[in-house]
């Protein structure tokens, strides 16, 4: 099974957003100039930051700047830059420790593409076979002007996946480390299963990445990793009140005791994207819940995916998430950065945030405080987790049910240095509003004694 994804935190950019490279006024409208040499300009500030994966959005010739209604899947589109330039951007990443995935919107293509083009002039088209068709009309995406390629036909199978010079082995070869599947549960399970094996065939250890809107079990068990936003929507519920406490629990009990587990460290936890608002759009500035955010994002089974400016504190203007990032730092919000900055640093420390089980025991405190434990086989690797999702002040006395949690061992709060001191697997603590506790243990804090001698 896929490994090294899990030790990753992503950094999603959307190229024609992120850093431009010429003058706005030569591009077309709705362009903004981002290209692939400027996100190659950009490494050492994702790298400083501590990223080590960057999801890039498509980079096809296309429509529009988004590209997601593609032209020529084996041409970067000119306003992004060459194929050389996009090699460059591999080869520099790898040599910063930084993995490239690359999203390709196998589903659908323009309304513009030659393929459909030349099967709307042409009855006798050799492409008449490569699209939708329902009751007379071709099948459009969602009604827009994405057509609909008909992937259980052969001649569209080879072009995309199975041939030697199929789109998916083009860009493989190109040394990309991941792909991101745009719209995975259009494409169908057995599709799913087709693109896994060709390329594993290809790259044994490449990441196979499909965009699941929904609560997504089943394609877990094809999928090297998901992108769904099932978590992302109780989380914002819990704190919105839709839903309680106990509600967000269960909720989540499904995933972690459904989905093929080596599936689910391998998937993103994502509180916003390209199709989403941004989270001080969403959650205007508090940094109480903006800790509790991320908390969940970086300690919860999965791989953080930040998109680009989050961690600047970068706003829309209406339309989404999609606005230009901004390099002027004195526009930055340092705090959010910060927090940023720890959780990153966090989640690098600690190898159960990466790779650990997950026990959720908020029950315990009758549902006041959302309480769980990250952990693996080695008795001292793990992290207890306490959040304070409400308005309401706490002072509780916390049951830890894990078995390492020794009498008399003591936990230290990452966020306050405060500490806690166990008696028969439980702690006393107060939880503010909002509030978030990190607590790790402090196995050697007497003198010539430790918890963990003997394993």
């Amino acid at each position: 099974m896929l490994d090294w994804f899990r030790d990753c935190v992503v950094y999603q950019v959307f190229p024609d957003l992120f850093n431009p490279c010429c003058q706005v006024n030569k591009l077309p409208t709705g362009y903004y100039g981002g290209t692939i040499k400027g996100i190659t300009e950009k490494l050492d500030y994702v790298k400083d930051l501590g990223f080590n994966a960057i999801y890039i959005n498509p980079i096809f010739k296309a429509k529009s700047s988004h590209r997601y209604n593609v032209l020529d899947f084996f041409q970067i589109d000119p306003i992004l830059g060459t194929s050389e330039d996009f090699e460059e951007l591999v080869e520099q990443a790898h040599d910063k420790g930084i993995k490239i995935i690359l999203d390709i919107p196998f589903n659908h293509v323009s309304d513009n593409h030659p393929f459909f083009v030349d099967v709307l002039k042409n009855e006798n088209s050799k492409y008449k076979n490569f699209f939708l068709k329902k009751n007379g009309e071709y099948q459009r995406w969602r009604g827009s002007d994405l057509v609909e390629l008909n992937l259980d036909n052969e001649d569209v199978k080879k072009y995309l996946f199975t041939s030697r010079n199929s789109v998916l082995k083009y860009w493989i070869k190109k040394g990309i480390d991941g792909i991101r599947l745009d719209c995975a549960n259009d494409i169908g399970i057995e599709i799913l299963k087709l693109i896994v094996r060709e390329s594993k065939k290809e790259k044994k250890d490449i990441l196979i990445m499909g965009e699941v809107f929904n609560y997504a079990e089943d394609w877990s068990y094809i999928l090297d990793s998901l992108q769904s936003y099932y978590l992302t929507g109780i989380l914002f519920s819990l704190i919105k009140g839709e839903i309680s406490l106990s509600s967000f629990s269960s909720a989540y009990a499904f995933v972690y005791e459904r989905y093929r587990f080596e599936t689910l460290l391998n998937s993103l936890n994502i509180l916003s994207s390209h199709d989403t608002p941004r989270i001080l759009d969403m959650f205007p500035l508090d940094l109480g819940i903006y800790n509790m955010l991320l908390t969940v994002q970086f300690t919860f089974p999965g791989v953080p995916v930040v998109l680009y400016g989050e961690e600047v504190g970068l706003k829309n203007d209406g339309n989404l998430s999609r606005v230009p990032m901004v390099w002027d730092e004195s526009k930055w919000n340092k705090d959010i950065l910060a927090l940023y900055k720890k959780f990153i640093d966090l989640r690098k420390m600690r190898v159960e945030l990466r790779r650990g089980k997950f026990l959720d025991f908020s029950s315990l405190s009758d549902y006041k405080i959302l309480s769980y434990i990250r952990y693996t086989e080695k008795r001292h690797e793990f992290s207890i987790v306490l959040i304070n999702p409400s308005d309401k002040k706490f002072e509780l006395k916390v049951f830890i049910p894990y078995s390492h949690l020794h009498d008399a061992i003591r936990l230290c709060d990452v966020f306050s240095d405060d500490k806690f001191l166990c008696e028969i697997s439980a702690i006393r603590v107060k939880m503010e509003p909002y509030q978030v506790r990190v607590l790790l243990p402090e196995p050697e804090y007497i003198g010539g004694y430790t918890f963990f001698k003997r394993h």
